[in-house]
């Protein structure tokens, strides 16, 4: 007979998001509490392994989790194929809460006695970063599948987006999310909101729309710009024509205003380039079929 009730507690080993202090103050209060928990070094990762413990934990009946967001922690868990109920669920947010009110609602009387598994300790050397999709407000546009340049995104059958491949996706970059007009893709380890799950305000969406317009970042441009950054830093070309100043200003509109990281953009691998190349003939055969009178044009980027 599965037990009514649970506390699932997450380190965030991989980054420093949440103070040790508080960290320290909430574990040791659940060890003296005598409640049964589960510690784990890290739910994102477990989020993206699938790990078979997210399925046990949603089926009690009452679930209490002490992590981040709770739009981040819903949405990790549905993507790992374990929603959690709609109702059962208490999230406590370790990010915006201080440790003593954390502390406070863990003396239920009606508790199951007893400690549960404790794992803090980071496991392999791949840093979860990722981004999970909040379906509540995705609108199936496609735009992240066609702006993220390294393969998280697929679809599924039912041709709806997902995140398919998280362990492809760049430290620190959170440009799809940025970019999405519908602020539906979360980064659990983002320091801003509502990228890192925090609630999305009609405010922050008019903030965002003012500032970002993606529109202006053209697909076949940003994929060419990097590109031809890949070949100038192998030609050391002293070319600097209108195309060159072109693409510099892409590459400098991704890292302002979508948060890429610069070292991101200079550490492409062959494979990642080899994609994006491939990306590029995709999108120009694509753009070819699109013009006027049904006449094809030729991909002179290559």
């Amino acid at each position: 007979m599965t037990k009514k009730n649970i506390t699932i507690y997450c380190n965030c080993a991989y980054y420093q998001l949440i103070p040790d202090s508080i960290k320290e103050k909430v574990l040791n209060a659940l060890g003296d509490s005598g409640i049964e928990y589960e510690a784990v070094a890290d739910l994102c990762r477990l989020c993206a392994e699938k790990a078979p413990e997210l399925k046990r934990w949603a089926q009690y009946e009452n679930i209490r989790i002490i992590a981040c967001y709770p739009r981040a922690i819903k949405w990790l868990f549905h993507r790992a194929g374990a929603p959690l109920p709609e109702t059962g669920v208490e999230f406590l947010n370790m990010r915006t809460d201080r440790a003593e009110k954390i502390i406070s609602s863990l003396t239920d009387s009606s508790e199951d006695k007893g400690k549960g598994d404790i794992c803090l300790e980071k496991t392999g050397d791949w840093i979860p970063w990722f981004p999970v999709i909040d379906y509540n407000r995705c609108e199936n546009c496609k735009q992240c599948l066609s702006f993220c340049l390294f393969g998280v995104y697929e679809l599924s059958e039912q041709d709806k987006v997902e995140v398919r491949n998280p362990a492809n996706c760049k430290t620190n970059c959170p440009a799809c999310a940025k970019a999405c007009p519908h602020s539906a893709i979360i980064f659990p380890k983002y320091s801003e909101g509502p990228v890192n799950g925090d609630e999305v305000s009609e405010e922050t969406l008019q903030t965002r729309e003012k500032k970002i317009n993606i529109s202006n970042l053209s697909d076949v441009d940003v994929y060419d710009a990097i590109r031809q950054r890949d070949r100038g830093k192998k030609r050391f070309s002293k070319q600097q024509g209108k195309e060159t100043a072109q693409q510099s200003s892409v590459l400098q509109e991704l890292q302002g205003k979508l948060d890429i990281p610069a070292e991101v953009l200079a550490s492409l691998s062959p494979s990642e380039m080899a994609n994006i190349r491939a990306n590029i003939h995709k999108k120009g055969r694509a753009k070819s079929k699109r013009k006027p009178g049904g006449e094809e044009e030729r991909n002179h980027n290559e």
